[in-house]
């Protein structure tokens, strides 16, 4: 029986082999792009990176003599797109087995917990190799082109939501329950928003709401076919790492609530496609008649696209080794014949002594502060309890739950490339830092008078001027406490960057207030201290628990992204529509900062009175009006400050990319030959392009 076609005829495809067929269980037709091959090859080198930089051996992420995920999934994707995003599609099985805990339920991971070794070490390990992988490939896409920004952060969106599938409730009550709650996690970790670029069209919103039902019903088909392949190496992972209850996975949705063993559990996955497949075409068929003369074109080609997806998948799974490992090499890979009581487990699963719920009645909270149990005694005579911190807290729970990028976060994992910090000393520097922005970001807020914070009401707007500023100051108090832990030098190190922060913070406040431009160079001053003290207070802790490289001085190079990144946050302020809708329109103008552009068209502009005497007004009044800050602007271009500060964004980064040279060159050559801190060199690259929902630092 002939296989279902697509929509549009095959432009950059070709048919997949019948070797590869054997066992296809789905009715629609595949194929496979015609550059298979070369995707095939630099996927192969992006493996052979990782296994050059001690990356542990897996099962194959591609099909050999076939081709890789992107040549499956997409067949007809435009040739130079495919290419370009090969690897990176091919990497994320990579992190995915490292994500979901493949990656340790075998091999050297699973060799160590036997042999008494710290499995935290060897995961640490993965993550820094697996994060200058990747780097490597972010950097070589976004020097490729700059439109592939949107790509490179919708991954690192995925990246993230991929682990939200571990918090899933496995006590599902039906197939469908399930379904629906695992949908929008796995359109992301599916799709990544990248059809539209790899095929280049684009549909109208009336046809995007008209397609939500048959893009839900093909999520739903992707997610079953993944997850019948993936049945075994789910739960031999699960098990490995001991966790408690089920994977979430459709299979043992089934196997709990039909009570089936594996096998027939994956048959049922298998009706059940079939009973989405159906309506599917249906579905397409229909929408296709009904659909509009000038859309049918992007809507056939759309509805083709959706049908490689779900079949490339299939082909993918049914071939690749990923899906197909040899059950004697990995421990508890379960049997067709297994049902839920008999699967092979590590050990009993573990009893959680009560509930939250019970344990925050009992008087043993999460922060480790205990509640007077009521035992009738007057409180006043009561034995001293040291107060919760839960109320306090609320607002620093707030800020940390906004959306954030976390370079420092990203910019400490670049450094311990270098340095190699025992993995406690990490943890608490990255808490110190973080603790350290969330004060700033509410503090900053009410002294600049923000009403909103990336897009979201201020801390202060929610829960008042004197709570946020009490939650703020108490961050110091728990920051030193976590200082001490590490030495007193890094007390010491603590004290003088916390000075720089309110030293280049008063200063920014003064020249507010005041009404007072400063040169450029106590501008800069003020940045080292307001935003280059958190990135080298990073780098002196983490130099001060190093255990190698402890000589490397990378203050000067921090220093300078810290000024990048101020001038950038500044031009992106005044020069991006996108940027102002999340933090308000020319929001600068507002609080009454002096910006790097608004410092050089004062000091540059014929008609220095008028833009004076706006910047006076702004001081008596709550805002401007929209006509004084587009005159303002107009000021400016006439300075051509913003052109000026582009020149220096640019000049800033040659200089950091020298830098960062010469720090590379400085370091020993390592075992694989390739000495670039590439996650420095993606944070760079990631600066220079911007939000790809705000816009590129372009003229």
């Amino acid at each position: 029986m002939p296989l279902i076609p697509a929509l549009t005829p095959p432009k950059h495809s070709r048919p997949i082999p019948d070797e590869f067929l054997k066992g296809y269980w789905s009715n629609l037709d595949v194929r496979v792009h015609g550059h298979a091959n070369e995707e095939l090859t630099l996927v192969g080198n992006m493996i052979q990176d990782w296994l050059n930089r001690g990356g542990c051996a897996r099962p194959s992420y591609v099909v050999d003599g076939l081709g890789a995920i992107l040549s499956l999934i997409m067949p007809e994707a435009e040739p130079k797109r495919l290419l370009e995003m090969g690897p990176l599609c091919s990497f994320s099985f990579l992190e995915d087995d490292f994500l979901d805990g493949d990656m340790f339920a075998a091999g050297e991971a699973y060799s160590a917990e036997r042999n008494g070794r710290d499995v935290k070490v060897l995961s640490r390990k993965y993550r820094n190799i697996l994060d200058q992988v990747k780097s490597k490939i972010f950097v070589e896409l976004l020097e490729a082109d700059d439109a592939q920004n949107t790509y490179v952060q919708a991954y690192e969106e995925w990246a993230k939501a991929s682990t939200e599938t571990e918090n899933l409730d496995t006590e599902f009550e039906s197939l469908e329950e399930y379904l629906n709650e695992r949908l929008d996690n796995f359109a992301a970790s599916c799709g990544w928003n990248v059809m539209p670029l790899l095929h280049d069209f684009k549909l109208s919103e009336t046809d995007l709401s008209d397609l939500n039902c048959i893009d839900q019903l093909s999520y739903r088909m992707m997610i079953l076919i993944n997850d019948y392949y993936s049945v075994e190496n789910d739960w031999s992972s699960h098990t490995a790492l001991d966790k408690p209850g089920l994977p979430p996975s459709a299979a043992y949705v089934i196997m709990r609530t039909r009570d089936v063993s594996i096998g027939e559990a994956k048959n049922i996955i298998q009706e059940e496609f079939f009973k989405m497949e159906k309506s599917w075409v249906e579905l397409r068929d229909k929408l296709m008649k009904e659909c509009k003369p000038s859309s049918a074109q992007d809507f056939a080609k759309y509805m083709t696209c959706l049908q490689y997806f779900i079949t490339g998948i299939l082909v993918f799974s049914l071939n690749a080794p990923r899906y197909h490992p040899s059950p004697t090499d990995i421990p508890f890979y379960p049997k067709p014949e297994h049902r839920i009581v008999s699967l092979p487990r590590k050990s009993p699963q573990p009893h959680v002594n009560g509930t939250k719920r019970q344990r925050l009645e009992e008087g043993r909270e999460g922060n480790g502060f205990q509640h007077p149990k009521e035992d009738g005694e007057n409180p006043w005579l009561s034995k001293y309890y040291q107060v919760s911190d839960k109320t306090i807290s609320e607002p620093i729970e707030y800020i940390k739950s906004l959306p954030s990028k976390k370079i420092r976060h990203l910019a400490i994992d670049a450094l311990d490339l270098w340095y190699q910090v025992p993995a406690k000393s990490i943890e608490i520097i990255k808490e110190v830092i973080d603790m350290l922005h969330s004060s700033s970001l509410i503090i900053d807020d009410i002294e600049d008078s923000s009403e909103l914070r990336r897009g979201q009401p201020s801390a202060h707007m929610i829960f008042g001027t004197p709570q946020s500023i009490n939650s703020a100051n108490y961050l110091f108090v728990k920051c030193i406490d976590e200082v001490r832990r590490l030495s007193h030098g890094a007390v010491a190190i603590f004290a003088d960057e916390l000075r720089n922060l309110h030293v280049g913070q008063g200063s920014d406040l003064y020249w507010t207030f005041h009404g007072e431009c400063p040169t450029e160079l106590e501008y800069i001053q003020m940045v080292d201290g307001k935003t280059g003290g958190l990135f080298r207070m990073a780098s002196r802790l983490m130099r001060d628990q190093a255990t190698t490289n402890r000589d490397l001085e990378v203050e000067g190079l921090l220093t300078l992204i810290g000024r990048f990144f101020q001038i950038r946050d500044d031009y992106q302020n005044l020069g991006s529509v996108d940027y102002a809708k999340a933090k308000g329109s020319l929001s600068d103008l507002d609080e009454g900062k002096y910006s790097f552009m608004l410092i050089h068209a004062l000091n540059n502009n014929q008609e220095n009175g008028r833009l004076k005497g706006l910047l006076t007004l702004r001081a008596r009044q709550r805002a401007l009006s929209v006509e004084q800050k587009e005159l303002i602007m107009k000021c400016m271009k006439q300075s051509r400050s913003m052109e000026y500060t582009y020149k220096v964004l640019e000049e800033l980064q040659s200089r950091i990319q020298k830098d960062l040279e010469d720090l590379e060159f400085s370091i020993p050559e390592s075992r694989h030959g390739d000495n670039k801190n590439w996650m420095i060199r993606a944070i760079m690259a990631r600066l220079r392009l911007g939000d790809a929902k705000v816009g590129s630092l372009k003229k």
